[in-house]
């Protein structure tokens, strides 16, 4: 699933309400291990263009920065 939700995010990245809304929806579906993956994923790519809304997806989901 990892591998999908990279793709899907690569894809959305142009529009920032769309890559957070996949985003969002990814953490929903991910497992544990595979949300700690995403994260950091997430920041290592994305972190300088959406960080701050990264770090608000993953806190409100329940998992802690």
């Amino acid at each position: 699933m990892f591998e999908i939700s990279k793709s899907i995010l690569v894809r959305m990245s142009f529009d920032e309400n769309l890559f957070m809304k996949e985003l969002r929806k990814l953490i929903i579906r991910s497992k544990n291990e595979e949300t700690e993956e995403l994260k950091d994923w997430c920041f290592n790519n994305y972190g300088n263009e959406y960080g701050d809304k990264i770090i608000n997806a993953f806190n409100t989901s329940g998992i802690s920065q």
